[in-house]
């Protein structure tokens, strides 16, 4: 009886946790599915899901007092969602595909703009970051990665016969880009563990091995180009010499490889050094300069409202920022300035005070990583992890340090300083 008790007080005691752990990365279990079956992630998506929506609920209702403290960046940011999502509902109508996809993405747009984003949003914007334990969040959510990428590792190794089609997403189901995404998390918590915490066991080198495995398999360019900015902003943030001349000449090298192979065709059968040469030597954006140029057209056409969110065959810009313009116009885009006002100063701020954050500052560089996604490869109403992150990100950006002494855990785990 006394057990249960206990367990009972350390769920009731951690439950922004566990939030945070459901929230920013319970979805990836959704995902895992390395026999294609039709049912049961399904089921698994809709119980993580379902507990999300609930554990909103709960939240919204708790920290009500706290919502009303936050309501302008809270209602900054409902405004200007429910202005997209109107845009969406109009543009609906003017989509052109085939019955079952056009099901598929109407039902994909009202599922991720009215379950997926809003109430979880609105939970991490307005979440008591002052009780959340980040040493036990970064440490099941690292644990938990390790165990996932190391099945991953050894299924695509030994099941596929190879990595160019369905084996680009190993146990995943997801689309290959974000696989390496989920990769290159791996990676930054490793970094992060071992540069910034000081944590220098050889487990951490392997969740850098196992992270960049996917991030290779998959061959997205997307997780190579976030990974590149954010070792960029670890080494201005440490500014060691010995890191920056590591860093430089591996990029280098890296560099003078990929170009001898280029040239050489040596690895024309490798898909990663095919896509990345592409982009660097010959400027191949896969297609999306098309679809850039054409939501640049759609705003210019229609400036201060924006036109339709989606093009008529159901794709987008590929850009957070052209999205915003060609489906809002400049009214939408004032509105999200607004909004992302908030996100980029707890992002600066956070960074500025990283030796205080801790365990919690790694909140920022997540963020990054999906911020730039966005700007390559993501669209408003479906990435919500960019907008999950962003909150978070803001919601940290509460915690005040009050003086010189004060640590981003106390003796309880509980993050430092005071709303």
């Amino acid at each position: 009886m006394e057990r249960i008790n206990h367990l009972k007080s350390l769920v009731i005691r951690d439950q922004e946790v566990y939030f945070l752990v459901i929230a920013l990365f319970g979805y990836i279990l959704a995902y895992i599915d390395p026999y294609s079956s039709k049912g049961f992630p399904q089921y698994i998506n809709f119980f993580i899901r379902g507990i999300l929506l609930i554990f909103s609920i709960y939240f919204i209702i708790r920290n009500f007092a706290i919502i009303k403290k936050r309501k302008f960046v809270i209602g900054s940011f409902l405004a200007f969602f429910l202005f997209y999502l109107f845009k969406l509902y109009q543009t609906i109508p003017s989509i052109n595909l085939p019955a079952d996809p056009f099901l598929t993405l109407k039902n994909s747009i009202y599922y991720f703009g009215f379950v997926i984003i809003p109430l979880p949003v609105v939970v991490l914007l307005s979440l008591d970051y002052q009780k959340v334990s980040f040493k036990k969040f970064l440490n099941i959510i690292f644990w938990s990665l390790l165990i996932i990428f190391g099945v991953n590792f050894l299924y695509t190794n030994f099941i596929f016969e190879s990595y160019t089609s369905n084996g680009r997403s190993g146990i995943f189901r997801s689309y290959y880009i974000l696989v390496g995404h989920y990769g290159l998390s791996m990676v930054i918590i490793s970094l992060y563990n071992y540069l910034f915490l000081e944590n220098k066991g050889y487990v951490y080198v392997l969740g850098i091995l196992l992270g960049l495995f996917p991030i290779y398999v998959s061959a997205a360019r997307s997780p190579v180009l976030a990974l590149l900015l954010i070792l960029f902003i670890f080494l201005i943030l440490i500014n060691k010499r010995k890191y920056w001349i590591y860093f430089f000449v591996i990029l280098f090298i890296s560099f003078l490889i990929l170009f001898i192979i280029y040239k050489s065709g040596m690895a024309d059968n490798l898909i990663f050094f095919k896509r990345i040469n592409a982009a660097i030597f010959e400027r191949n954006a896969s297609g999306r300069s098309y679809y850039l140029n054409k939501g640049i057209d759609t705003f210019f056409s229609h400036p201060v409202f924006g036109g339709n969110a989606l093009f008529p065959d159901g794709m987008y810009s590929h850009n957070l920022f052209v999205d915003i313009l060609m489906s809002t116009g400049l009214l939408g885009m004032v509105l999200f300035i607004i909004y992302f006002k908030f996100v980029a100063q707890s992002f600066f701020k956070i960074l500025k005070h990283i030796d205080r954050y801790k365990e919690g500052g790694i909140i920022a560089f997540f963020f990054l990583q999906y911020f730039i996604l966005a700007q390559t490869s993501g669209n408003l109403y479906s990435s919500f992890e960019c907008w999950y992150f962003g909150a978070a990100v803001i919601g940290l950006g509460y915690i005040n340090f009050t003086n010189e002494e004060i640590k981003s855990n106390d003796s309880r785990g509980y993050a430092a300083g005071n709303h």
